[in-house]
C-alpha cells in the first residue's frame, strides 16, 4: 500500500548524517502524535551533515479527507529524496553549490518502504530553514566566484589589493566586511563598486566586532522586521490609497526599512502596488535580520527579481 502524506503534511524536520542515515519527524495536520522515522540507504547523499526543518508554503489541507493511519515510529529504507527548484539556488538533493545556513523555497519529496508500505511526501513549493551541523562543512570561504559577474569579482581583487599594501605590514588582525549597493547603485553591474569596510580587531575572545559576526552567521539572534519596526508602519490597502499617497506611503516604508539597515533592488515588474504588497505580505511579516545592522554599518539586501516569476531567473531551462 502506498500513503501520500503530502497533503496532510504541516511541517517536518530531517538530520541526514554522515553514515546515509536519515532522521526526523513529521506532524500531520489532525494528529498530536509525531511520526518519527529513521532511514537507511545504499548511496551517500550530497546534504549528509545538514540538518531542515520544512513546511507548505500553503498552511491549509488540500482537499484530503482523512489522516491515513500510519505507525508513528517508522523504520525503513530510503527510497528518494527529491528537493528541486530551489530558490535561492545553493543546493539541490544531489549537488550542494555552498553550504550556507539559511531559509530557502524549493519542490519536495521523500519516500521511503516500510513494513510492507510506502510512505510518500511530496510538496509542492515547501519553505525549508537549512543548518550545517558540522562547522567543518560549511564552506563560505569557499564561495564560487563562477555566481558574481566579472565586473564584481574585479572590484573584489581591486579592494583586496589595496587593503593589503595597505595593512600588509601590520601585525595585527583585520576583519574586512562588504556593504552591499543600494537599488540606485546596482543597476550597471558592469560600473558597480563595492565598498568594503575594514575593522581592527582588538586582543580578547569577547571583542564585540567579532561576537556580531559569529550572529550574522549563526542568525540565532535574527528578528523579524516587523518586531523591529516601533511605531508599526500603517498599511492601508492598496485601493484605498491614491497613487501620489501610494509613492508616499512607499518611500516612508523604504525610508523605515533603510534605518534597520535593509535595502532592496526593484526589478522592472515590481510596480509600486506590487512591491506594496511584497513588502507588507512577504518581506516585512516573514523576514528576520540582525537588530543591529546599521550600527557595525551593515546592510541586509533585498531582490525582488527573486520573487518575480516574470524575470524567471530561477526557472528551469
Amino acid at each position: 500500500m502506498i500513503h501520500h502524506l503530502g497533503p496532510f503534511v504541516r511541517r517536518g524536520e530531517m538530520t541526514i548524517s554522515e553514515n546515509n542515515r536519515f532522521e526526523g519527524w513529521l506532524q500531520l495536520y489532525g494528529q498530536d502524535t509525531l511520526i518519527r522515522f529513521e532511514l537507511d540507504s545504499q548511496e551517500s547523499s550530497a546534504l549528509a551533515g545538514c540538518q531542515f526543518t520544512f513546511k507548505p508554503t500553503s498552511n491549509h489541507l488540500q482537499n484530503a479527507p482523512e489522516t491515513p493511519d500510519i505507525h508513528s515510529i517508522q523504520f525503513g529504507k530510503l527510497i528518494a529524496l527529491q528537493i528541486n527548484n530551489v530558490e535561492p539556488p545553493m543546493f539541490t538533493h544531489n549537488h550542494v553549490e555552498l553550504r550556507a545556513d539559511g531559509e530557502y523555497r524549493a519542490d519536495f519529496q521523500l519516500v521511503w518502504e516500510s513494513q510492507d508500505e510506502i510512505i510518500d511526501v511530496a510538496i509542492n513549493s515547501a519553505q525549508f530553514k537549512m543548518h550545517w551541523k558540522d562547522a567543518q562543512l560549511k564552506q563560505s570561504e569557499d564561495f564560487p566566484e563562477s555566481m558574481l559577474p566579472a565586473p564584481v569579482r574585479q572590484s573584489i581583487h581591486d579592494q583586496i589589493d589595496q587593503i593589503d599594501k595597505a595593512y600588509g605590514d601590520d601585525s595585527g588582525e583585520f576583519l574586512i566586511s562588504v556593504k552591499m549597493p543600494t537599488e540606485s547603485q546596482i543597476e550597471d553591474l558592469a560600473t558597480v563598486q563595492l565598498q568594503t569596510i575594514v575593522h581592527k580587531v582588538e586582543d580578547g575572545p569577547k571583542h564585540r566586532m567579532i561576537e556580531f559576526m559569529k550572529e550574522i552567521s549563526e542568525q540565532d539572534k535574527n528578528i523579524l522586521i516587523c518586531d523591529l519596526l516601533e511605531p508599526p508602519i500603517q498599511t492601508p490597502p492598496v485601493e484605498d490609497m491614491s497613487a501620489d499617497e501610494l509613492q508616499d506611503k512607499m518611500l516612508e516604508i523604504l525610508g523605515r526599512l533603510s534605518v534597520l539597515g535593509v535595502e532592496f533592488r526593484r526589478c522592472k515588474h515590481f510596480d509600486n502596488p506590487r512591491l506594496y504588497d511584497w513588502l507588507i505580505n512577504k518581506v516585512i511579516p516573514w523576514e528576520r535580520v540582525h537588530p543591529q545592522l546599521q550600527q557595525f554599518q551593515m546592510t541586509r539586501f533585498f531582490d525582488t527579481s527573486l520573487w518575480c516569476d516574470e524575470c524567471g531567473i530561477y526557472q528551469q531551462l
